[in-house]
């Protein structure tokens, strides 16, 4: 049996996984993200403690790391994260100098894809779109059979132009990213409501109990994703568009609205099928190990 170390840098935390070669998660781990990391160090030095942890238990043969932002996948590169605050960073290289073990490199959203394409929700679909909602925003674009990546710019769905109220972490306003990721719905509650720190699961509990405040809010972020599906699937046509992330926890009560609004705004466009991602919050872990499996085996 052969081990690998799925690691997921996200925004706000680095989630992480021992994971067999039957594709079983062993144990997990995470850590928060270090801020205003603008050299990679403490990020390395983070995922170096965790593999070393993990190593205790089994041997470790690679790591698959999945990182947000513009990549460069094939030269392992950082090319911009906003919520890292990353800019043309090889960061594949520095883990691999520190680890001493093969790492694979990918788009977090990407690389979550690849486990709903391989054997979750997406299977079998030749079109579709891949929306984990976090604290960040993007899309894997499956086209043809294929996850496109347009050298590492595409999918960052994040940054359209959903006639949004607030500011953007690139620089802009009225983006998706900054109308229905996690963290804008947390901040969002927050300033109407005036109880900052709310957590979306408890600002979903609200939702379900009535509470007029967190309605409005998610009404807000839900009309905002419907909007940014209307575009993409006029421009795609996805048999189906795939959600994960946290907020996919949210189940109907996300779906729901932004069904609604594609049924009455949708005329000549295939309609897809809406879907909450077969493995979770675990789709990121899943793909990260296929793809540190894949590149042991490649022997890279």
């Amino acid at each position: 049996m052969n081990y690998v170390v799925a690691v997921d840098v996200g925004g706000t935390e680095i989630k992480s996984a021992l994971v067999d070669s039957d594709l079983n998660v062993i144990t997990t781990a995470s850590a928060p993200t270090p801020k205003a990391d603008t050299t990679g160090a403490e990020t390395v030095k983070a995922i170096a403690a965790i593999v070393s942890q993990f190593s205790t238990q089994h041997p470790v043969d690679a790591v698959g790391l999945a990182v947000p932002g513009a990549l460069d996948e094939p030269a392992g590169t950082s090319r911009w994260s906003g919520n890292l605050q990353w800019k043309n960073l090889p960061i594949r290289n520095l883990l691999e100098d520190a680890i001493k073990i093969p790492v694979a490199f990918g788009h977090d959203v990407r690389t979550a894809a690849v486990a709903e394409l391989r054997s979750g929700a997406a299977q079998g679909a030749r079109n579709a779109i891949f929306i984990p909602v976090g604290t960040g925003i993007a899309a894997a674009l499956i086209i043809d059979g294929e996850i496109r990546s347009a050298e590492g710019f595409a999918g960052e769905i994040g940054h359209v132009n959903v006639n949004g109220k607030y500011p953007c972490v690139c620089g802009k306003s009225g983006c998706l990213e900054a109308a229905s990721s996690t963290l804008a719905i947390s901040k969002a509650y927050g300033s109407q409501s005036g109880k900052t720190g709310t957590t979306t699961e408890e600002i979903f509990k609200l939702v379900v109990s009535g509470d007029l405040i967190a309605t409005n809010v998610w009404n807000d972020a839900t009309a905002a994703m419907a909007r940014a599906c209307e575009s993409l699937i006029t421009i795609l046509a996805p048999e189906v568009i795939v959600f994960g992330g946290g907020l996919s926890n949210a189940g109907e009560t996300f779906l729901k609205p932004i069904r609604d609004y594609l049924d009455s705004s949708l005329t000549f466009q295939r309609k897809p099928r809406l879907e909450i991602a077969h493995f979770g919050s675990k789709a990121g872990t899943i793909g990260c190990a296929m793809l540190a499996f894949d590149r042991m085996k490649a022997g890279k």
